[in-house]
């Protein structure tokens, strides 16, 4: 009886005492992710729900930090896309979509543009990708728990992705380069694109209601094209206009279409200060480059045109706009851009 009664006693002090944890749950849609979304920040906004976090025990206050990790295909490291760190906040189950809001607010938040960027150019998810989350007390310096895992893409379904025009960015009516990624055994690609008077309109709406800027117009087997080149209307100042992209692969019954992701951007308003106007040109040529640290600086406000001084390999000093007027007319030639 006593061995009884003393057996009874350490189940409840057990039980009484949870164990600190962390459980990642990641959805299989990941595969139709762009992984640029899984890097959070404050005040996000229609993020893709991606993953899930449950933590035990809950309702006592907790840090949890977050890194996002790429293998390439034939490759042995991971590499850092990003990572995130949490302010404080009383532990409770919650999904991604949540991390930079109100209740769970965020203290730093980094990424690897040319990481990102390289993914996107891929088009789909390839390689490996990781993410370790990590839970810890409310200092944030006593690791309590953490959880990981992979997923792996070694053979991508073969898809469409726009690079170019960026989501949200503005750009020159007159010089609206559309680039995606190539698609193997494809006879034409055509593009569709329209404006979006009403912000409450999904964008598939507004690609296919009223009358389009660009209807279904055969660009031929290229990779990159001026939209300015293939408009049916005239752009207006300061409107949204939205875009896709269609492969178009013959075969059996007709062939098959790839469509893209619609993507959504903005005109610019002549209105703008003239800085501004310089700064979105540059940011438009540099939005192209496989590797530009110089475009991460401008997007976080880390430089100021107006105050840099610019110079040829002869010691001539030029003006932004002679720089950007320059590099427009030889776009076709950088490798990169590097600031020193």
């Amino acid at each position: 009886m006593k061995l009884k009664i003393f057996l009874f006693f350490l189940l409840f002090v057990i039980t009484a005492s949870p164990q600190n944890s962390i459980n990642l749950i990641v959805f299989p849609q990941l595969v139709n992710t762009d992984f640029s979304s899984l890097i959070p920040s404050n005040e996000l906004q229609n993020n893709v729900r991606v993953f899930c976090i449950e933590i035990t025990p809950q309702a006592i206050p907790v840090v949890v930090k977050g890194v996002f990790e790429w293998r390439k295909v034939n490759s042995n490291d991971f590499l850092e896309l990003g990572n995130f760190e949490t302010r404080p906040f009383v532990s409770r189950n919650f999904c991604n979509e949540e991390l930079g809001g109100f209740e769970i607010s965020l203290k730093s938040f980094n990424s690897n543009s040319d990481l990102l960027n390289e993914n996107l150019r891929i088009g789909v998810p390839s390689g490996t990708y990781r993410i370790t989350v990590m839970l810890y007390d409310q200092t944030g310096t006593n690791l309590l728990a953490q959880d990981t895992d992979n997923l792996s893409f070694l053979n991508p379904a073969q898809t469409i992705q726009i690079i170019n025009p960026r989501v949200g960015l503005t750009y020159d009516a007159g010089n609206i380069i559309v680039e995606w990624t190539p698609i193997s055994g494809v006879d034409y690609y055509s593009i569709l694109a329209n404006t979006r008077d009403n912000p409450s309109q999904s964008l598939e709406e507004a690609l296919n209601s009223g009358t389009p800027l660009v209807n279904n117009r055969n660009v031929g087997n290229v990779n990159s094209i001026n939209l300015r080149d293939y408009l049916e209307r005239e752009l207006l100042p300061g409107s949204e206009v939205v875009l896709q992209v269609v492969a178009n692969l013959s075969g059996p019954s007709g062939g098959n279409r790839l469509f893209s992701q619609i993507v959504n951007f903005n005109i610019l308003s002549p209105d703008a200060p003239q800085t501004e106007m310089l700064n979105l040109r540059l940011r438009n040529i540099l939005s192209r480059l496989p590797y530009s640290p110089l475009l991460s600086l401008l997007e976080n406000n880390q430089i100021n045109l107006s105050e840099a001084t610019f110079r040829l390999d002869d010691g001539t000093i030029i003006s932004l706009e002679e720089l950007i007027n320059l590099l427009e007319l030889n776009s076709d030639n950088i490798i990169r851009i590097e600031s020193e």
